[in-house]
This record gives C-alpha cells, sequence and structure tokens, in this order.
C-alpha cells in the first residue's frame, strides 16, 4: 500500500503511456519485467524514496496503455516537470510519463476512478501487415462493423458479465455484475476500433466480448444472441478470448478531472 499522510510527503498522479509487448504485465512479479517495476525503480533515482505505486488497472501481458494514470506519496520537492524529464530519461523507449499531477491525499488512482475507456483494434485485410503485428488482431475475413454494433448494443447496461470472464475456482464468490456505459466499432481504414467504456472491467472480459462477437459473426449468430450468452452466466458459453496486444487502455476519467489539478505540463 501507498504509506499515509507522512509529514512532509505530498501525493503525486501520472499518466502514462506503455507498449505492452516486453512486458509481463503491469504489477510486480518474482521475475520478468513488468511496468510497475520499471516506474519504481525511475521513481527511486529521482525522489530517493522507496515508492510503491497504485495503478488505475492492471493490465496483462501485452495489453498496451495510452492512458494509464497511477498515484504515489513521495517526500521529494522535486518539481512536477523535471520529474517527467527525469523520469523519461531513465525509463526505456517502450515506456513513458505524458504529465504529472499535484493530487490531494483523497485522490487514488483505481478507486477514484468514474469510467475507464478501452480501445480494441482489430486489422481486417485477407493479407496480414507487419505494422499491425503485436499491435491488432488480425481477421482475414470480411467483418461486418453494422453487425458488431448491433451486437455490442446488447451488451451495454448492468448485466451478470460470469460468461465473459476466466473461471473461477469454486471457492471464489467474486461479484460478476458490471455496467457497460457504452460500446461502439468504426471503420478506420484497413482496421476496425472498437471502443468500450464502464466503470470496471472483469479479468479479460473485453477480451472475451471481442472474441464472441467475432465467433458470432463467423457463425452466422443474430445479434441477439450475445444475450442469451450473457443469461447463461457460464464462461463455455462465451467464445475465445481475444489477443492481448490488440487491447489498449485509452483514457481514466475522474471527477473532478486531472486536467483541473497542477500540472508538469
Amino acid at each position: 500500500m501507498v504509506p499515509g499522510n507522512r509529514k512532509g510527503s505530498r501525493r503525486i498522479a501520472l499518466t502514462v503511456q506503455y507498449d505492452g509487448t516486453c512486458f509481463n504485465g503491469w504489477q510486480l512479479q518474482d521475475s520478468g519485467r513488468t511496468v510497475q517495476g520499471e516506474i519504481e525503480g525511475a521513481l527511486k533515482v529521482l525522489t530517493r524514496d522507496n515508492i510503491r505505486v497504485v495503478a488505475s488497472g492492471r493490465t496483462d501481458t501485452g495489453v498496451h496503455a495510452i492512458g494509464q494514470v497511477i498515484h504515489f506519496n513521495t517526500t521529494s520537492s522535486i518539481p512536477l516537470q523535471r520529474l517527467c524529464i527525469g523520469m523519461n530519461g531513465i525509463l526505456e523507449s517502450d515506456l513513458s510519463v505524458k504529465n504529472a499531477y499535484n493530487v490531494d491525499n483523497t485522490f487514488h488512482a483505481r478507486f477514484s476512478a468514474i469510467e475507464r475507456e478501452y480501445r480494441y483494434l482489430i486489422y481486417n485485410n485477407p493479407q496480414r501487415s507487419p505494422f499491425m503485428r503485436y499491435r491488432a488482431m488480425w481477421a482475414r475475413e470480411p467483418l461486418d462493423v453494422e453487425y458488431i454494433n448491433d451486437v455490442l448494443g446488447h451488451t451495454v447496461g448492468e448485466h451478470d458479465f460470469a460468461s465473459f470472464c476466466k473461471k473461477r475456482s469454486a471457492s471464489e464468490n467474486e461479484n460478476t455484475v458490471r455496467s457497460i456505459n457504452s460500446a461502439r466499432a468504426c471503420m478506420k481504414g484497413e482496421y476496425i476500433e472498437i471502443k468500450i467504456c464502464g466503470n470496471a472491467f472483469l479479468h479479460n472480459m473485453i477480451r472475451i466480448i471481442i472474441g464472441t462477437v467475432v465467433e458470432m459473426g463467423r457463425k452466422g449468430y443474430p445479434p441477439e444472441h450475445i444475450s442469451e450468452i450473457i443469461a447463461q452466466k457460464d464462461r463455455d458459453a462465451g467464445g475465445y478470448t481475444a489477443p492481448a496486444y490488440g487491447l489498449y487502455l485509452s483514457r481514466v476519467m475522474y471527477e473532478p478531472g486531472l486536467e483541473t489539478m497542477d500540472s508538469a505540463f
């Protein structure tokens, strides 16, 4: 846990971006490179503090972030702009700090978030592209964006998404009810971008929804079939899990927003 209100400490929030290809996910592990480990290492060099950072959400191996938000406490008086520039001088090129904010001690990157936006990219072309490698899921057959939107429309609202999360052991009692605020797909050149917004998501929930939507199209199911899958509350009823590298944590919203805070840039 992040230390509490130590004398002389302050709380800082950072917006960070990373290419998840070469990371073993966000969270610290006994072995392997993680986003959390890299950030905490850079912060220690700059602040001389042993800092533990908290993220708005833990991303899995291969998942990317455009707008991940983290917070931490420090006794260092380092200016925000110097903090950003210094960290980007230490961090490798697949991870960067975009901005830093002075926030009060009630701010929490995870629990203060009111909405999270994820994007999923599907490269839709009969021929593969080296530029989409580890950036988007490749679908050879033509996908119907209108059909995808019809299917996604049935996921909006509050539902039990047990059919769209990793299987749980009998001893686990995780609440699988979640709310999706919006879900929409659009065609951009040769790829399809799907945006899904909600307050919180289950483990692999978005990737399983994407895999299910694509699988339903291939099998010719009507869009409303996804409501039947939701009603079963059974992971076996859902489709495959789409690849991690097509998923991007794109934005995290707060009230008041970070843009209202004192910032580096």
